[in-house]
């Protein structure tokens, strides 16, 4: 199945290609496997590392009441796991670990029923856009600084509160 980036590619190419005089071929990324460390994202977002990534940062800070930059700690601390020898090395097993990130161990990474709701069109953007920040290589001060832990609640050391969510090492 070819992502839906990719089609819109192809097919503005195939429009372009049929106003042109000469034929142009078009270049296509290689594949990438789909379960990829964090040194491997940074070099080239995949559209589905960016969707996980975006539901993991909606399922801890959905809704419009936390900030941008409360979002993009919320995601380094995601990817920080995956660099953390403590915890799996993908960012899929990461989100999927037991006990962590509400259901996605019994359900998959997968949107929470409420982004479905119209009125969580934006907070659900919001993710998506985070999210692709974060792989692109525009952080937060916590990535890459052991910062492994954020909840409703204290845990870890050397940790700090910010629109309700604690953040720690």
């Amino acid at each position: 199945m070819i992502p839906a980036p990719v089609m819109h590619v192809l097919a503005t190419m195939a429009l372009l290609c049929s106003l042109s005089l000469e034929p142009v071929k078009p270049i296509l990324p290689e594949p990438m496997p789909p379960a990829m460390t964090v040194g491997a994202v940074l070099t080239a977002p995949e559209p589905d590392l960016v969707e996980m990534l975006a539901c993991g940062i909606y399922q801890e800070a959905g809704g419009d009441e936390c900030s941008d930059d409360t979002r993009r700690k919320v995601g380094d601390v995601m990817l920080n796991r995956v660099e953390d020898s403590r915890f799996p090395d993908t960012l899929e097993a990461v989100l999927t670990a037991p006990g962590q990130y509400g259901r996605f161990s019994k359900t998959g990474i997968v949107w929470p029923e409420r982004a479905k709701n119209p009125g969580e069109k934006h907070a659900v953007e919001r993710a998506y856009r985070i999210a692709s920040e974060l792989l692109s290589g525009q952080h937060s001060e916590l990535f890459g600084q052991g910062y492994v832990w954020q909840a409703e609640f204290e845990q870890g050391t050397d940790g700090f509160w910010q629109d309700g969510l604690y953040f720690g090492r």
